[in-house]
Order: C-alpha cells, then structure tokens, then sequence
C-alpha cells in the first residue's frame, strides 16, 4: 500500500472539503429557489387582492426571489415608500415568512401606477430583518 504524504493527506482533505462545501451551496440555492417557485405559486392563485388603494396583480418567482407586483391607484391612504416599510416589519415578524427568508427566498415589491409606470421598487430580504 502507498503512503501519501502530510501535503498530499491535507490536499485531498481541502479538496474533498470544498467539494462538498460547493455541493451545499447549490443545494440551499435550489431549496431556496423551490420554496420560492412554491409561494409564488400560491400567492399568484390568490390575485388580485384589494390592499387600501393597493392591487396585488402579480406574483412569481425569479429564482430564489418573490417578485410582486402592486397597482397604486394613488387615492390610497399610505405612500408606496411607507407600505414596503410597513410590509417589510410584517415578514420580519411572520414566523413562516421570516422561515422562507432565513432560508434564502427574498421578496422584490414592484409598486406600479395605474398605466403600469414604475413607482416604488424594494427587495426585501433576511438582511433586512437582522438589521432592524
């Protein structure tokens, strides 16, 4: 039998580690992306939802991210930039949504006027809630 060496025994070791490492990684990844591909599906067979001048119109995903898309009919009560805070304290405290962004999944708020303009854009994610 062969004897390798002490460089050679901490090559492999560092090789194989990192090799299972990358293997994790892709793996959280396309967790991450499953979980989001699922509740973009869910929330998308519930839309359109009236939200206090607010339309849920649209929900995908785009890999591991929630893309949703809101309609501001500009009579609303609370300005874009005030309901992505207000929406952002939310996740932060539902147990099974802060469960989805701890897992990697983040949520894009895509606020739109009435002719489909681009009003207000916001990720928010697992960084966000650790930062408050």
């Amino acid at each position: 039998m062969r004897k390798f060496s002490t460089t050679g025994r901490i090559a492999l070791a560092g090789a194989v580690a990192l090799m299972l490492s990358a293997c994790s990684t892709t793996s959280d990844q396309e967790i991450a992306e499953s979980f989001a591909e699922q509740r973009a599906d869910i929330l998308s067979k519930i839309v359109p939802v009236n939200m206090n001048g607010y339309n849920l119109v649209r929900a995908k995903a785009n890999g591991s991210e929630i893309e949703l898309t809101l309609l501001y009919a500009e009579s609303g009560d609370v300005a874009p930039a005030a309901l992505v805070e207000k929406l952002k304290k939310t996740y932060c405290t539902d147990n099974e949504i802060l469960s989805l962004l701890e897992k990697g999944v983040s949520y894009k708020l895509l606020v739109r006027d009435a002719r489909g303009r681009p009003v207000f854009d916001r990720v928010i994610s697992e960084n966000d809630c650790t930062a408050s």
